[in-house]
């Protein structure tokens, strides 16, 4: 039997390719890589009809929240990369705060403090959504469909109902609170347990959400009914919230210059400041050439991995002027300056895990849940796209059938630094009105030699994306072309103190053990999604770990 009719109740159409069982990527002269196979099968709907790229990653996103709701859709942000030809599209679509907040989310208005545990959740931390409005700018750019039409495969999904995929159930298990909300209730229960994967729901309520879109474009997100639902949901939870409709319909994403950096002789575009996760995994790559690793193959050896560790927990240290570019100016090309990353990185000792390390410029990485989506179609263009809610299941609001956001939870806790001398500064990623929150997002689009797309990819994972995405960047450098080759690698990660290792590694434990870490040897499902472009044929892969598709055109 299929694994693809098993779980998701249909066969792959012939003009599909891809390996059901994902030992291998999809080829083809297009494709589409997601975190779901129903997804990835959205996107290459698109590109069979004749779409671009961009109409793909469109198609994607829409059909994510239906399959994929827990970890972005239209309530949350995103950040796009587009590449054609001699034109490079950078948009930040990540979700801002409204125009009026406090000073920290755990202070209330009138002074009081909020537990901790309360301030994670619910009105006060939904952010303005922006990701619709993002792919919209990057549509009528490039997108040569009709809008409309992108929205088809989504909305069959949700009238005719979609299987709960594994992840899908899992991340629910991780977050039993989310059951006992009237929402995941009605979609992810029955007699008020968890239903099985594979389970179909219908969720009408999205497929009308969904419909209004397609007709009346971002506007009706950001404008009249389904615009004034979220300001009146967010303002009626117990933990209220601020979103105003002039918040709502004031949105506008914002094109930015993409970060360049090398890796070899490959030249890598990644998203830039607020999303500082590709010049973090940047940073890694720096730190680890320093001392002579200069590429990956599929498993590393135990020196690899050490170094590779201690790079993370050294580029952790760089982290506090990372922040809305538009509030605070920083000037990130300093951090890969060659002999900045040279200083760095001879703190490094090779041979045993250092203490501690001293801070650059940094404090520590947050945590929140995401998807990674890839598109490239056969003209030239190509899209690499990660798009969040935040945390899994956002704030844990719903409007009209999908999860609002909680990226002001992504701000700073403090709006001041205290230092240990006792000098205090003014935290950049302090929380203030219209101010996109800072995020470990990192989609990157890497070049040839020849200056023409050789890869897309990105992760989902919170603060794990830096080590993901700098993985596979050094297994490209080190010449591996296989897609899935490349995501099923085991990955060996530092971000928190504990060394993070996967199953196929755990022969290094001790030995690490030794060296002075605290390895930890679990599986790193961050779910990474990966298209490779050689001689006109593209490789699509996504990640086995979560429910990652890798389809392309036959």
């Amino acid at each position: 039997m299929d694994p693809f009719a098993t779980a998701h109740g249909r066969e792959l159409e012939p003009w599909i390719t891809a390996d059901p069982a994902r030992h291998g990527p999809a080829r083809g002269r297009a494709a589409v890589a997601a975190a779901n196979p129903l997804a990835a099968r959205a996107g290459l709907l698109m590109l069979k009809a004749g779409g671009s790229a961009v109409d793909a990653a469109v198609a994607v996103q829409m059909a994510l929240c239906v399959v994929e709701p827990n970890a972005s859709g239209i309530g949350g942000g995103a950040v796009i990369l587009v590449h054609d030809g001699d034109e490079v599209l950078c948009l930040d679509g990540l979700a801002r705060a409204p125009g009026r907040v406090t000073a920290r989310l755990m202070t209330d208005f009138d002074g009081r403090s909020v537990p901790s545990e309360r301030a994670m959740y619910g009105g006060r931390t939904v952010g303005v959504p922006g990701a619709v409005m993002a792919l919209e700018h990057a549509h009528r750019r490039f997108g040569r469909l009709p809008w409309a039409e992108l929205f088809g495969p989504a909305i069959e999904l949700a009238e005719e109902g979609a299987p709960l995929s594994p992840y899908l159930m899992r991340a629910l298990a991780e977050n039993p609170a989310v059951r006992d909300t009237r929402f995941g209730r009605a979609q992810y229960c029955a007699g008020g347990l968890a239903l099985p994967p594979g389970t179909v729901r219908r969720n009408p309520a999205l497929a009308t959400s969904l419909r209004a879109i397609a007709e009346g474009g971002a506007a009706a997100l950001h404008e009249g009914p389904l615009a004034e639902a979220i300001v009146a949901a967010v303002a009626d939870d117990p933990f209220a919230g601020t979103i105003t409709m002039a918040d709502m319909g004031g949105y506008l994403p914002v094109e930015r210059a993409p970060l360049r950096f090398g890796v070899g002789e490959l030249a890598v575009l990644g998203g830039p400041l607020p999303a500082y996760g590709a010049l973090s995994a940047a940073q890694i790559i720096g730190f680890v050439r320093h001392h002579g690793l200069e590429s990956l193959g599929a498993m590393p050896s135990e020196d690899a991995v050490h170094l590779l560790v201690e790079a993370g927990r050294l580029s952790v240290m760089d982290r506090w002027p990372f922040a809305d570019p538009d509030f605070s100016p920083a000037d990130v090309s300093l951090l890969l300056e060659p002999d900045y990353i040279a200083a760095r990185a001879a703190l490094i000792d090779p041979a045993r895990r250092a203490d501690r390390y001293p801070v650059g410029r940094g404090r520590e990485l947050g945590a929140s849940m995401t998807s990674h989506l890839c598109a490239a179609d056969g003209r030239g263009q190509v899209v690499s796209m990660t798009t969040t809610i935040n945390q899994n299941f956002g704030s844990r609001i719903e409007v009209g059938g999908f999860w609002l956001n909680n990226v002001m939870t992504n701000f700073a806790n403090e709006p001041v630094l205290r230092g240990r001398s006792g000098r205090e500064w003014n935290d950049p990623n302090a929380l203030a009105p219209h101010k996109r929150a800072r995020t470990t997002i990192a989609p990157v689009i890497v070049l040839g030699p020849e200056g023409r797309p050789l890869a897309a990819l990105g992760a989902g994972g919170g603060y794990r994306i830096i080590g993901y995405v700098a993985n596979a960047l050094l297994r490209l450098a080190g010449g591996m072309r296989d897609a899935q080759a490349i995501l099923d690698a085991p990955h060996a990660m530092n971000w928190n103190g504990i060394t993070e290792i996967e199953p196929e590694l755990e022969a290094f434990a001790k030995p690490l053990a030794a060296r002075g870490h605290w390895p930890h040897v679990r599986r790193l499902d961050g779910g990474t999604q990966c298209l490779v472009i050689e001689d006109g044929v593209v490789n699509a892969a996504g990640d086995k770990r979560r429910d990652g598709w890798g389809m392309a055109l036959a």
